[in-house]
């Protein structure tokens, strides 16, 4: 190779290393403005920071919602939030937790980003924050948000939090025979009758608040040994309880079970002594690479209108 061709060689090496280079900062600008120009806009006075979200809204048409939530419930949300902003089309996708945290994770990395906002359990915002999947979002009106469903860093914004009920199958278990309280559950009765979710960590950590680490861990180890009937989700324990497979659910809803109610499905449920267990808030959560941030601004609990 003569001498100009090698330092034509070398120059087209630079410059496609700074080429590479200056995308891959574009990547890290784009995801830190989405959180930099919502911060700004939430500098703003009230009615400038509402005003300048609704226009530039306006201007998105629509967001993405990935939600760990039953469709018919997330409908009432919809209707209510596209009745107040009528310019705005939500784009629902259902799922369970975890694949809502994969999927969201996957669209991170590869940079092709099509959720705005996610809803999922609280313990898996800091794994989407540390990966830098998802932003702060601190509006003035998180303050009317209650203790528990915020954090000092932003990342936290919670919906709502559920209790956790016993369900008992009404065909199999009268009302007066099913299980009142947590220790009862450990009656010889109930072993390898009573269903459980695998990945019920709020559950355990319920105990753990309202008993103690080691009164809660010692309780568990001794449910264990009842030869729990363990499956992954709610809803499909629920539906097996009521089909028969086994007459109760340790950790079920209780709207899923009112839903079954209303169905004629044979399902009640018993709230627990001497606590009810309740599940760490279910929160929103914006993604860093948004394609309709100023949407998903305006459906955040924290801004206070949806």
């Amino acid at each position: 190779m003569t001498r100009s061709g090698t330092l034509m060689f070398r120059a087209i090496s630079i410059f496609s290393i700074l080429g590479i280079s200056l995308i891959v900062q574009a990547g890290a600008l784009n995801a830190a403005s989405v959180e930099e120009r919502l911060e700004q806009i939430n500098r703003m006075p009230e009615k400038s920071r509402a005003e300048t979200l609704e226009k530039e809204a306006r201007k998105e048409g629509e967001l993405v919602w990935y939600a760990a939530m039953a469709s018919d419930r997330a409908a009432e949300l919809i209707k209510a939030f596209e009745s107040k902003y009528p310019f705005l089309k939500i784009r629902f996708q259902p799922g369970g937790a975890g694949r809502q945290l994969e999927q969201l994770l996957i669209e991170h990395r590869t940079k092709k980003q099509r959720a705005d906002i996610i809803n999922t359990r609280r313990c898996y915002v800091g794994v989407m924050a540390k990966a830098g999947a998802v932003i702060r979002y601190r509006t003035p009106l998180r303050s009317a948000l209650r203790d528990g469903f915020t954090d000092k860093e932003g990342f936290i914004n919670g919906i709502y939090a559920p209790p956790r009920v016993f369900l008992y199958n009404t065909r199999m278990i009268a009302r007066d025979k099913a299980p009142q309280s947590f220790e009862d559950l450990l009656d010889p009765r109930w072993k390898d009758k009573s269903g459980m979710d695998t990945t019920d960590y709020d559950w355990l950590a319920s105990l753990i608040d309202y008993y103690g680490r080691g009164k809660a861990l010692e309780f568990a180890g001794k449910l264990a040994k009842q030869q729990l009937n363990l499956r992954r989700g709610p809803t499909l324990l629920a539906q097996l309880a009521v089909a028969g497979e086994f007459p109760v659910v340790v950790d079920a809803f209780p709207e899923e079970i009112m839903q079954m109610k209303n169905a004629k499905a044979p399902a009640e449920f018993v709230f627990s002594e001497p606590f009810v267990a309740v599940k760490t808030p279910t929160t929103v959560s914006i993604a860093s690479g948004a394609p309709h941030p100023h949407a998903a601004a305006l459906f955040s609990p924290s801004q206070g209108r949806t």
